[in-house]
């Protein structure tokens, strides 16, 4: 069993050496096209950064299985191996969140040229760059309000374990967000009434309909499912020990001599009575 478990750990470290290459990757590519974006040039690896990403996602799901694993086995390292793919994780979640806000809704806002100019050039707004910062917090929102919402839950101990792990490292991303937008409307340059701005805040902190029912917010959502997946991942954890439980328990009576020659037949009565 011992064996077993350090193949594990072996397996682990190779693996998470591999993902953390994969996700240097991405960043590196994301890096690049937020460098192009800044200089008014389209984006050439969004392609690429995304499918890095979705590789490192399902990578990252797999160690947290072996990890999983290593906690079942009570070997000593499952606790420093839990922490090292959690920290992968939450790099996943980071670089996905700068994707998601600067190539998914980076490209500019196009501002429509003033009469005057004849020459064709517009004028350059000077609204432009707040709402351009206000429609990626919107985009950001928005698709994590999907990831919330679409979200598995797992059927078993190990992929109740991944969901929980991934959707703590979200909830934070979550509600550091909140404080971003916070920030946003605090600053009149960047909000000045646009209705962008209260699309955002409605969505994003408020949450749309939140007079009616204010758990529509992205943070109550999270919330809601933070808790949800604490409580299944107790129930399982709890469901997985009485399994086996059960499982020691008829592998007992298999092996068990049956024969009336038995000595232990009278204990195994007076047990069964």
């Amino acid at each position: 069993r011992l064996e077993r478990l350090q193949r594990v750990v072996t397996k682990l470290q190779m693996e998470s050496g591999l993902c953390e290459e994969q996700l240097n990757q991405a960043d590196a590519l994301l890096q690049a096209d937020v460098r192009l974006l800044a200089a008014g040039k389209a984006p050439q690896k969004a392609a690429e950064v995304e499918r890095d990403l979705d590789k490192a996602d399902s990578m990252i799901r797999l160690l947290f299985n072996d990890v999983q694993s290593l906690k079942d086995g009570r070997h000593p390292q499952g606790e420093q191996m839990y922490r090292r793919v959690y920290r992968l994780h939450e790099r996943l979640v980071s670089i996905r969140t700068e994707y998601n806000l600067r190539l998914k809704s980076g490209a500019p806002v196009t501002a429509v040229a003033a009469p005057s100019l004849a020459s064709g050039q517009r004028r350059p707004e000077p609204d432009e760059a707040p709402l351009r910062y206000l429609q990626e917090l919107l985009a950001w929102v928005e698709e994590n309000q999907r990831r919330v919402a679409t979200a598995e839950w797992g059927a078993d101990l190990p992929t109740v374990e991944t969901h929980l792990g991934a959707h703590r490292g979200l909830h934070r991303a979550i509600e550091e967000f909140r404080a971003k937008v916070e920030r946003a409307r605090a600053d009149e340059r960047v909000w000045d009434g646009s209705p962008v701005g209260t699309r955002v805040w409605g969505v994003a902190v408020q949450g749309e309909g939140a007079a009616a029912d204010p758990s529509v917010s992205p943070q109550n959502s999270s919330k809601a499912r933070l808790r949800h997946l604490e409580s299944l991942h107790g129930f399982v954890s709890a469901a997985t020990k009485e399994l086996l439980w059960l499982s020691e328990r008829e592998e007992e009576e298999v092996a068990f001599d049956w024969s009336h020659h038995n000595p232990a037949m009278a204990a195994k009565k007076e047990s069964y009575s």
